[in-house]
């Protein structure tokens, strides 16, 4: 193979989740070459421009370096408009931590920008190519567990210890619904396609709460709580799939979180849909014992960035990106309809559809011996 140039990155948003993608792009993945990075705040990317060495920069420098191919949005979703705007008219490529923007229509916006413009545009949840989900995907296009009928997913949350310990969770865009509820519905399109209608709820039961972390400076007192901390939906899926999703802000963390997927000829449980990798069993006719399954694909451990990488990679190579905005838009989308749904006591009928993103090869595990880095899956 002809050897690849490097995709010159900068990051925007220097905060507390910007350290695994400062790792992983500095060590795990080739093809991002790291060079510069911007805060609002400035002693932020001061201070991991030095631990990473790269350079400390402005966004208005950032955006104006023409070496600069690949913007990774980093910034509170309140400020994701404003930056992903800024950075298409620059023509940069942009890769975006969720969800694109807290509104539907300005995400739509984005995408069409992005595409008239044409640039790569895309970004998280890119969980769906851990290992765990990957592994999923092959069980169920090659038909192991038959016909997926129907799909059930739960998650047990504490916002309150969220929200006084977070102050993004108290901003738009930061409810358990769009913040948590993206990673569960990235999932079942990536595994099932396009969804066709939804209906719901998404509520506040708890508008005002108390702050009992001894080391808040306000503890004891109350704050508001503008967000969604309940959110149950049934959504139906174009192949005629239906998948029932809850999610509960106002019990614990350690909650059980179960993700079963129901075909005709078996049973799947997999794990909670925020991480890469996590237990997979598979339930067989005439077994109440599940069998555990060992995924053969990489990125079995926290591997935030992977879908920017994946996107430098067909950056390269001409083709289209897994995890582009095309698939957040129709994604947020059925957030956005369930949220529609219960303010309008009607069904939601989607206005967007997206293709599946295709699924990354077997065996790139990055193991010892003779395994392939995981970055290879992303190549072909």
């Amino acid at each position: 193979m002809i050897p690849i140039q490097k995709v010159k990155t900068a990051i925007v948003g220097c905060g507390g989740i910007s350290d695994i993608f400062f790792r992983n792009f500095t060590e795990r993945f080739e093809i991002i070459d790291l060079v510069k990075c911007c805060s609002r705040g400035k002693a932020s990317a001061d201070a991991k421009a030095l631990q990473y060495g790269i350079e400390s920069s402005t966004l208005e420098e950032i955006l104006a370096d023409p070496a600069i191919e690949l913007i990774v949005n980093l910034t509170p979703p309140g400020e994701h408009y404003a930056t992903i705007h800024a950075a298409l008219e620059a023509g940069k490529h942009v890769y975006t931590e969720k969800i694109i923007t807290p509104d539907f229509d300005q995400t739509a916006e984005l995408v069409a920008l992005a595409r008239e413009k044409s640039l790569y545009f895309g970004g998280e949840p890119d969980h769906f190519l851990g290992s765990a989900w990957q592994c999923a995907r092959e069980y169920i296009d090659s038909g192991i567990i038959g016909e997926v009928t129907s799909v059930v997913v739960s998650v047990s949350q504490n916002y309150g210890v969220t929200a006084d310990r977070i102050r993004f969770a108290t901003q738009k865009g930061g409810g358990l619904g769009f913040d948590f509820g993206i990673y569960l519905v990235t999932q079942l399109v990536c595994m099932l396609g396009s969804a066709s209608e939804v209906c719901g709820l998404m509520l506040t039961q708890f508008p005002e709460r108390r702050h009992e972390d001894l080391r808040h400076p306000d503890f004891g007192g109350t704050y508001p709580y503008p967000n969604e901390d309940l959110a149950a939906a049934s959504i139906l899926f174009e192949n005629g799939t239906a998948a029932m999703i809850h999610l509960n802000g106002n019990s614990i963390l350690e909650g059980p979180a179960p993700f079963l997927v129901y075909g005709t000829t078996g049973v799947l449980s997999l794990p909670l849909a925020a991480n890469f990798s996590g237990d997979i069993q598979l339930y067989r006719p005439g077994s109440f014992q599940p069998v555990p399954v060992l995924p053969a694909h990489g990125f079995d451990h926290d591997s935030r960035g992977v879908g920017a990488a994946e996107m430098a990679w067909s950056l390269r190579l001409g083709r289209p990106a897994r995890a582009d905005a095309a698939l957040g838009l129709h994604c947020q989308e059925i957030l956005h309809g369930i949220q529609q749904s219960f303010e309008t006591r009607q069904f939601y009928r989607m206005t967007t559809r997206c293709e599946r993103p295709a699924p990354l090869p077997k065996g790139c595990r990055g193991l010892p011996g003779f395994c392939f880095p995981e970055e290879s899956s992303l190549v072909f």
